[in-house]
């Protein structure tokens, strides 16, 4: 949004579990802040991996012909990587024709074709903080339930067209 972009496509994660559901709320929370309207066509219930990044950017791509997207938020990296595929495949190019974010700073985002734009999501801190509540519970027996929050931060590389 503050490189200019206005129809970003989202490549959910499944709204059967948090982090779809979540990540998709959040994106159209972004959108909202924006003042750009969410349009339920340029969001497409992918998956985790990357066989249904590829298959749910096919899908964008072949909804949107006559009015290209220009921007993509995967749910997560290998999603990213599928969707990266995918416009590759058609001829196209990451960030020229359309830019790519992911989500968990996978190990092989800088390594891709077009090093990919993601948000850092601290795993290490996140299970730590995961096991604390586990022996927690073990030692106490009924403890609350509490969602865990972890500060994440944007990693820019070329693939967003920002850098």
């Amino acid at each position: 949004v503050d490189h200019g972009y206005t129809r970003i496509a989202h490549l959910s994660g499944p709204q059967s579990i948090s982090i779809g559901r979540n990540r998709l709320e959040g994106y159209k929370k972004a959108l909202r802040k924006n003042g750009i309207p969410v349009e339920d066509s340029l969001i497409v219930e992918a998956g985790l991996h990357e066989e249904a990044g590829y298959e749910g950017m096919n899908e964008l791509l072949n909804k949107h012909k006559k009015n290209p997207i220009r921007a993509v938020f995967a749910v997560n990296d290998p999603a990213a990587f599928g969707a990266m595929d995918a416009i590759y495949d058609r001829g196209l190019s990451v960030p020229d024709d359309i830019a790519l974010v992911g989500f968990s700073d996978d190990i092989r985002a800088p390594l891709m074709r077009s090093p990919l734009t993601t948000v850092r999501q601290p795993a290490r801190e996140l299970g730590k903080r995961a096991a604390q509540k586990l022996i927690s519970m073990i030692e106490n027996g009924n403890e609350p339930i509490e969602d865990i929050e972890i500060q994440t931060s944007s990693k820019i590389r070329s693939s967003c067209g920002c850098n």
